[in-house]
């Protein structure tokens, strides 16, 4: 697969990267590092994302400012990072030939030539594999936007599956250049009052079930509208639930613009990609999300907590 997608770029007149709506530091970091990767082969390259308002705390990120809402027109390649399904890219299918790099067990498999490698910790690991295939220089900036990635994607080396294999990569990446300091700073340490006012409101709505094992919190359109807080200010709400001593599963429902629901879930040891996937959703072991129409959203929650309590 990594011979086959060479020789895709290597023909390709005009390529496009794109990752899933809404992203996080995986989907932009693998992404970005790809790009600047591609702009070194003398590619002609665009990087795209369907959000049109971006987390600024990945503005530190090289080529950053380079990421278009706009499709590209007359893209024979597309990459995808980072991403289960089709449909949360954000574009159509059009004649263009689409290679899938990520690293979920729920991957659908969407892709042309799909390179899925679900024992790799983070979407940019298996990036990296296949620039290094590639024989690819890997410089400071590449090497920031990959550690980035892994960084954020295992929680800054906390999850399950990090292993020996998680921190040589974390090394190499630290020795071409990437500054571990620098990255912990952005992405942790430059909160908005409003995001701290948003936080505040949601630790009012938390609630345990099943004896303490399940946390669940929610922020409304409401509480947007009363803090000034923006959706990528609650990427970490789901941890404040995850951590409480007594949780095994913790639930974040986030309210969409259109009135329906996104479902985050996080898990000390119970397998919650399962659980998510049977509903619709899909993910990882300990972290997996699903979406739902209001109107389903009390007959999920049942679901789920019924599904935690066997």
């Amino acid at each position: 697969m990594y011979h086959d997608t060479s020789a895709l770029i290597e023909k390709s007149q005009k390529i496009t990267l794109v990752s899933h709506t809404t992203p996080d530091g995986d989907a932009l970091g693998s992404s970005l590092a790809f790009y600047l990767a591609l702009k070194k082969m003398g590619k002609n390259v665009k990087i795209f994302n369907a959000t049109r308002t971006l987390a600024q705390r990945y503005d530190f990120l090289p080529s950053f400012s380079k990421i278009t809402h706009i499709f590209p027109k007359n893209c024979d390649l597309v990459i995808s990072f980072d991403c289960g399904s089709f449909d949360r890219l954000g574009i159509e299918k059009e004649d263009f030939t689409l290679i899938n790099i990520d690293h979920h067990k729920s991957n659908t498999s969407y892709g042309d030539i799909n390179i899925i490698e679900p024992s790799q910790a983070s979407a940019s690991s298996v990036v990296f594999s296949v620039l290094q295939s590639f024989g690819i220089d890997m410089d400071a900036d590449i090497a920031t936007c990959i550690y980035t990635a892994l960084a954020e994607d295992t929680n800054f080396f906390t999850t399950k599956n990090v292993n020996e294999k998680v921190f040589t990569l974390a090394s190499t990446l630290t020795s071409l250049g990437a500054n571990p300091a620098l990255v912990a700073q952005k992405l942790q340490q430059r909160n908005s009052l409003a995001k701290v006012r948003l936080h505040a409101l949601f630790i009012e709505t938390i609630e345990l079930v099943n004896d303490g094992r399940i946390a669940i919190g929610e922020v409304s359109e409401e509480m947007f509208k009363k803090t000034g807080a923006l959706r990528y200010d609650t990427t970490e709400l789901v941890d404040t639930l995850h951590d409480m001593s007594t949780v095994e599963v913790a639930i974040f429902i986030l309210t969409l613009p259109d009135g329906n629901y996104k479902l985050s879930l996080r898990s000390k040891g119970i397998d919650i990609s399962k659980i998510a996937s049977k509903l619709g959703g899909g993910g990882h072991h300990h972290a997996a999300g699903l979406r739902v129409l209001k109107e389903e959203k009390e007959t999920i929650l049942t679901e789920i907590i019924k599904e935690v309590s066997k």
